[in-house]
Parts: structure tokens; sequence; C-alpha cells
């Protein structure tokens, strides 16, 4: 059996979608793409998290019953140390412009993030040393 290997050019961007059931993906991100489409929902609220880094909500994800997304609360505290708990999906790109169009993450942003996302979640399912 051969490894699974991915491939980008060094101009493709992506987001990266984390879903409160803990499933994420990427999401190939076009310069027509939006945080509002990604979300599928009426108005996407920006949370910087870093200067090149930037959290997307949705603002009316409270009204439809969402819930919360603890699965991107860990890699949140990474950059929050106390974030308010968000609900629904939520997406991850980079900083918008000056027009407010999101950029998009570069292949390694975007690998690097998940990983943080799986190193997030099994913090506490590894037996740690006894003192």
């Amino acid at each position: 059996m051969s490894p699974i290997t991915t491939t980008a050019s060094d101009d493709q961007r992506f987001a990266l979608i984390i879903q409160p059931t803990g499933v994420f993906r990427l999401l190939a991100w076009l310069p027509v793409s939006t945080p509002r489409h990604a979300l599928c929902c009426d108005t996407a609220r920006p949370v910087d998290l870093t200067t090149t880094l930037t959290l997307w909500v949705d603002e009316d994800a409270a009204a439809y019953g969402e819930k919360p997304n603890k699965a991107a609360h860990g890699l949140i505290r990474l950059y929050r140390p106390t974030p308010l708990p968000y609900l629904g999906d939520v997406v991850l790109t980079g900083t918008p412009d000056d027009d407010g169009n999101a950029a998009g993450l570069s292949h390694p942003q975007a690998l690097a993030l998940i990983d943080l996302c799986l190193d997030m979640a099994t913090v506490g399912l590894m037996p740690r040393p006894r003192s």
C-alpha cells in the first residue's frame, strides 16, 4: 500500500472548518470565497486570533440552537486564554484585507492548524507520568 500524500501549489489557499462534532475539513479558498458561504450563514463575525489568523463564527448560531464547538475550543484557547463558547461550525482563515475579504491560509498554515487541532483533541487522553 502506498502512503497518502497531499500536494498543493504555492498559490493555493484554504480555510479550515471545525464542526462541533470534532470533524474538520479543508476548504479550497478561492478569490470569491467568503466566511459567510463557508458557514452557510447570513452574518459571519470575525474574531482576530493573531495578526495573520482569523476565526469566523455564525452570529445567529445561538438562535438556531447550535451546539457549543468544544472541538475548536482547545485550539482557540492557544490564542485566547478565555475564549467565548462559540457555537456551531467555525472557520479559520487568514486576516481580512482592507475591504473585508478574508485571505486564505497557505498549505503549510492549514496543515499546522490541523496538527494543533489533533494535538488539542488528544489532551487528557494520554496518561501522564507520575511525579
